[in-house]
């Protein structure tokens, strides 16, 4: 699975989606700079590259193996600010609580990791969820906790896989980012990279474990 998801972003159309995809997140930082324009741009753009990552984990789980095109764009609501909003529900969802009892709590550090950890573990569940599902309730834990007992030995695998990349992801975004400018642009294309890898290890945990929603 590791070594399929590494290729992925090189395969088909997926090397000239990694520089547009990369290119475009270099216009959305340089948008920053205007904050009102900056903020819708970014919600916009957060939501489309979501809408993207669905695409590939929906079509890696139909048995597709090579690259998707993007989304097709036919409204705003539809085609990137909900995609936005699934993607805060599997965060709340996944985090929320526990930064509601930090800030009511202020909880030793050793449960705080303990919250966090429990987050971490949650969230690829609640992505994929709402990714099949397209809609922001299907991040919630009735959803989600069965879906994690119907295959927890592939689904701890998956979070130890998906963490892993996590980790060296951020270790190579802070090696580069010392280089002069270079490093700069070479951010953008990390993280689409990291994007198109993730959400296809996404697609294909699930089309080997595809009844896991089923009741």
């Amino acid at each position: 699975m590791i070594r399929e998801a590494l290729t992925f972003p090189f395969r088909g159309i997926g090397r000239y989606m990694l520089v547009i995809g990369g290119a475009l997140l270099l216009m959305v930082s340089l948008a920053s700079f205007f904050p009102l324009l900056g903020a819708i741009i970014a919600i916009g753009a957060s939501g489309y590259f979501a809408a993207y990552s669905f695409k590939i984990i929906n079509t890696t789980a139909i048995g597709r193996d090579q690259a998707c095109d993007w989304p097709d764009f036919r409204d705003f609501w539809s085609d990137l600010i909900a995609p936005w909003l699934c993607v805060l529900s599997a965060l709340f969802f996944s985090f929320g609580p526990s930064y509601i009892i930090i800030y009511l709590t202020d909880p030793p550090i050793h449960f705080l990791i303990a919250l966090l950890t429990i987050g971490f573990i949650h969230m690829p569940m609640a992505y994929l969820s709402v990714a099949i599902h397209q809609t922001m309730g299907a991040a919630v834990w009735t959803n989600t906790i069965p879906a994690i007992k119907r295959c927890l030995n592939q689904y701890f695998i998956l979070v130890l896989i998906l963490g892993v990349l996590t980790v060296l992801n951020i270790l190579v975004k802070r090696a580069v980012s010392s280089v002069p400018v270079a490093g700069w642009f070479i951010s953008f294309f990390l993280w689409m990279y990291a994007l198109m890898v993730s959400a296809r290890i996404l697609g294909l945990f699930y089309r080997e474990n595809s009844g896991i929603f089923k009741v």
